[in-house]
């Protein structure tokens, strides 16, 4: 004869809630946050070697951390907003200011999805001042990441 105690009882509970707690979400739809679009703003212009532009991306749905890259270098990172007054999707934008001519691969990463976009990158007119350097890009550390978005995954 098996004797059944109190905590083994809700050990068996707690593992059939749990089993079923797993189930549900495993069969649960999930909506797509990924990155939409990446765009570079003004757009439909000569880009420029020391001149600023704002790199541009949005999701389909919800806030998530974005990091925009140029040539696998972080430029910046920053949580999606949303404005229900101009009904638009979630986005996120970061200040980019290329340094030197030639082609660059732009990406945007939630951490689940990334948006790329080939760039080429025109050298400053002579006598031109380009703008400063900048300082280190704001979101790109671990850190930044955790405290904008409560996880250290990158999107999370």
């Amino acid at each position: 004869m098996t004797t059944h105690t109190r905590p083994s009882r809700r050990i068996g509970w707690g593992i059939t809630g749990l089993s079923a707690a797993t189930a549900v979400v495993a069969i649960a739809p999930t909506a797509s946050a990924d990155v939409q679009r990446l765009s570079i703003h003004p757009a439909d212009q000569t880009i420029v070697a020391g001149t600023s532009y704002q790199l541009y991306a949005s999701t389909g749905w919800g806030s998530h951390w974005i990091t925009f890259y140029d040539n696998g270098q972080c430029v910046g990172g920053t949580r999606t907003t949303f404005s229900s007054e101009t009904e638009l999707d979630p986005y996120a934008y970061v200040s980019w200011t290329p340094s030197t001519a030639g082609t660059h691969i732009i990406t945007a990463d939630d951490g689940t999805a990334a948006k790329t976009l080939s760039v080429t990158v025109q050298p400053a007119p002579a006598g031109s001042t380009p703008a400063p350097p900048s300082a280190k890009p704001a979101g790109c550390s671990t850190l930044e990441r955790l405290l904008g978005t409560g996880s250290a995954a990158a999107g999370n």
